[in-house]
């Protein structure tokens, strides 16, 4: 199989790992046996997972590199992720074999530690080796967005930090010894090589969490809700894209595969499908370099913007997770202007809360362009809060009942008011909401107009309602 540059270099990288690893497992292992030490005897353990990891890396580039196939139409690139996720069982298997053996050197105080220049020199040797190490796997992986060798970066990073806090632990016993310390402070400074192991054991654990992690959700086709915010913004953008309905992300090995389902005009032609969907994707690729794009158009009537806004601020509202309520729609020849409330949950970050609903807004401002659009931010479920009022002997309800019946009775065109309710609402404080007839004949238009008059009179008399729903029945032939 030929190779292209990126893959050789990719190789190559590994390669040095493996020998490097090698390198420090041998001498770690020497060093740790000639002088007892738990510290270094720890870290050679821990540089042989890194050799197993580091071959377990390399065999994962080089399959991850095998061009798709039949039986892998998206590539060989997941074996970098079940790489990373089997080199964190093996760390896991570390921590607790050197918890263990550290807990047990504590309490019973065995195994004591030979000072040893040699002890310090190993390690000092191997964080200057880790640190070359990781400097060339970072610059491979982030020119060539290799997952494998950046999750063997960042393990070898978190090697310099535990191998440093075994030199100080060994570099304490060695002081120990050379300046001939007795009591207290000999047996702590003693100890300290044990307590540098626990140390290792805590930070090999937090690495290989986050690396199970990333594994994991890789694995699973779990994407980034960041990037996928933006694909839709700049897709959005395209010309004659006039929905993005669906996207869809997953990551193999280096490659990102983005499905994109947009709405398009359903008269066009072929030619200009083609081409939407070439640019939909050339916007994919400014988010994300390289990715590997799929578009689905579905056609949808070019004029939806415009004529069914509503639509649009639902549709927006379920893509963004939101309930919205009470939207207003207001036009002029130049502009839309969208007035609506939105619900969150009562007990999230306001600051958070306030990101999620700003995105929502620009998503709609976009899609109704130009228009502007101001949300009020509620606590989720205050509408359901509603409580009865029930009790026929309260003031208030009966003031109502009387001035809905005479104002009922005054107009010409309505008659018989019923099923009147009257209820609290924390944001509005009273509210009433009640059924009315109203004469046959009239049009939508003038069923309206009688509404909004009938419900004028009643704040006029009764400014403390909040909010005043009226129902209007169309009378009955036969009772008219």
């Amino acid at each position: 199989m030929d190779l292209s540059e990126a893959d050789k270099e990719k190789h190559q990288a590994a390669w040095i790992s493996v020998l490097a690893a090698l390198l420090l497992t041998a001498v770690k292992l020497a060093v740790g046996l000639a002088t007892n030490s738990l510290g270094i005897l720890s870290e050679a353990l821990h540089s042989g997972l890194d050799l197993l990891a580091a071959i377990m890396t390399l065999m994962a580039v080089r399959i991850s590199s095998r061009p798709a196939d039949a039986s892998h139409p998206f590539g060989h690139g997941k074996v970098e992720n079940l790489s990373a996720l089997a080199e964190t069982l093996l760390l896991f298997a570390t921590c607790f074999w050197v918890v263990y053996e550290g807990l047990h050197r504590l309490i019973e105080g065995g195994s004591p530690v030979e000072p040893s220049v040699w002890g310090m020199l190993v390690m000092a040797f191997s964080v200057a080796l880790d640190i070359n190490r990781v400097r060339i796997l970072r610059k491979v992986a982030a020119k060539h967005k290799s997952q494998a060798l950046e999750a063997d970066a960042l393990h070898f990073a978190t090697d310099i930090l535990s191998s440093f806090v075994v030199l100080v632990g060994v570099s304490a016993v060695w002081l120990a010894d050379k300046l001939a310390l007795d009591g207290t402070v000999a047996r702590l400074l003693t100890q300290a090589d044990t307590v540098a192991a626990l140390i290792v054991a805590v930070i090999i654990f937090q690495a290989s969490i986050r690396m199970a992690r990333a594994a994991i959700n890789t694995l699973m086709d779990s994407g980034s809700v960041e990037e996928q915010e933006a694909i839709r913004e700049r897709v959005e953008r395209v010309p004659g894209i006039l929905a993005v309905q669906r996207v869809r992300q997953r990551t193999s090995g280096p490659t990102t595969f983005v499905d994109l389902v947009v709405g398009v005009d359903p008269q066009i032609r072929v030619a200009s499908g083609h081409k939407l969907a070439h640019d939909a994707a050339l916007a994919v690729e400014a988010v994300i370099p390289g990715a590997d794009v799929t578009v689905h158009l579905e056609p949808l009537r070019a004029c939806q913007r415009d004529s069914d806004p509503l639509s649009v601020i639902n549709q927006l509202a379920s893509q963004h997770g939101i309930a919205v309520h009470d939207v207003h729609i207001m036009s002029s020849p130049q502009r839309k202007a969208v007035e609506l409330h939105v619900e969150v949950p009562a007990g999230e970050d306001f600051r958070t809360a306030h990101d999620r609903v700003h995105k929502f807004e620009k998503h709609v401002a976009a899609r109704l362009s130009p228009a502007t659009v101001v949300t009020l931010i509620e606590p989720e479920g205050s509408l359901a809060e509603a409580q009865m009022t029930d009790n026929d002997d309260d003031p208030l309800r009966r003031t109502i009942e009387e001035t809905i019946n005479r104002l009922v009775n005054d107009e010409p065109l309505t008659a018989h008011p019923h099923r009147i309710c009257l209820y609290n609402l924390p944001l509005y404080g009273p509210c009433l909401s009640f059924h009315c007839e109203v004469a046959s004949g009239l049009s939508v238009r003038d069923v309206h107009v009688i509404t909004l008059r009938l419900e004028r009179a009643l704040r006029g008399l009764l400014p403390v309602l909040g909010r005043i729903t009226i129902h209007m029945d169309p009378q009955d032939e036969k009772t008219a």
